[in-house]
């Protein structure tokens, strides 16, 4: 029998946490039950002459190198799998002690194309809803919550159903392809399932490896993959256009408060407001938000754009900057 589970794990300069990546999976899985994919981007910090030495006793460990970004390294690695499950693993991310020992049964019984798995995010655990099982009804969820269900880890994916649909990373975006990955996998499966077990463990300070050689600004390559996502849902699945434009909003948010309103960004007030005030002037932005009904933004995660339909936005742009402060508070807590 062939081995059961591909760990897929992109690396750029992460010689710190790397080790405990693969460790994670090695003290918990017999060597016959996988293999982990090492794809390179470019590391100059020792992480390759690092995970050399740890592969030699251990010929399950694979290394392979690409340049490009996290894309390309995780298609890279989909392209060599040969397990019969796929699973993304951050290089500066970890599987929860014990959470694995289990996964093979779980997988079999399931007999889904995709498994959700609940998971922590630094020191809180992160319980997911049950997903439905039918792949528009459960992209309905997913992107009405991309924070918690729009990661490509902390899930097993069946690898016949990727390759069988040649389904990979969207090599053109730079930022959000787990969500425009997701959109496509999901409409490709015949059933889902969710698992309540505490899989993975998303570290706190997780600014991922890969992302550290690009210092700009990233609302263009979130716009971008809107975008991407808008054309394949209003085209293939009309009927998760609400669905996109909660899924949008909330990117919005996400461009707010870490790009614009960022504690961090010591810019001029009136520049922030300016970026602010053009973010919002975006087509697929200001449609979402145009498509919002005001009795669904009564909610704290929509309260911003419930003052933004009133003509509101200071009080807008204040909710954005006290969310920043709080990210930047949990953030010296956990450091």
């Amino acid at each position: 029998m062939g081995i059961t589970f591909s760990f897929i794990i992109p690396t750029y300069n992460s010689k710190k946490t790397i080790i405990r990546a693969i460790e994670s999976v090695t003290k918990q899985l017999d060597k016959s039950e996988y293999e982990i994919i090492i794809v390179d981007d470019g590391s100059q910090d020792g992480t390759v002459e690092l995970v050399h030495d740890f592969m030699q006793d251990n010929g399950s460990i694979h290394f392979t190198s690409t340049i490009g970004g996290v894309s390309f390294a995780r298609n890279k690695g989909i392209n060599q799998a040969q397990g019969t499950y796929l699973l993304f693993l951050d290089s500066d991310d970890y599987y929860v002690e014990g959470s694995l020992k289990n996964l093979k049964n779980i997988v079999a019984q399931s007999n889904s194309d995709l498994v959700i798995f609940n998971f922590e995010h630094g020191n809180t655990s992160v319980l997911l809803a049950e997903v439905p099982n039918t792949n528009v009804e459960a992209l309905s969820v997913m992107l009405s919550n991309p924070t918690k269900y729009m990661t490509v880890w902390g899930k097993a994916y069946r690898t016949k159903t990727v390759h069988e649909n040649n389904v990979r990373f969207n090599e053109d975006l730079k930022l959000s392809e787990d969500s425009e990955f997701l959109v496509r996998y999901v409409q490709k499966c015949k059933k889902l399932t969710s698992d309540n077990t505490i899989l993975y463990h998303y570290s706190i300070d997780n600014v991922s490896v890969m992302r550290g050689k690009n210092k700009q600004s990233k609302i263009p390559g979130y716009l971008e993959s809107l975008e991407v996502v808008q054309d394949d849902i209003f085209n293939n699945i009309p009927e998760l256009k609400p669905s996109f434009y909660r899924y949008a909003v909330i990117q919005m948010n996400i461009m707010m408060v870490r790009e614009i309103f960022n504690y961090g960004d010591d810019s001029e007030y009136s520049a922030k407001v300016r970026k602010s005030n053009e973010l919002l002037k975006n087509k697929t932005i200001n449609e979402a938000i145009r498509q919002m009904k005001l009795k669904n933004c009564m909610s704290p995660r929509f309260l911003p754009v419930f003052f933004i339909k009133l003509r509101m936005r200071t009080l807008a742009r204040l909710m954005f900057r006290l969310r920043s402060w709080s990210n930047y508070r949990k953030e010296l807590k956990n450091n």
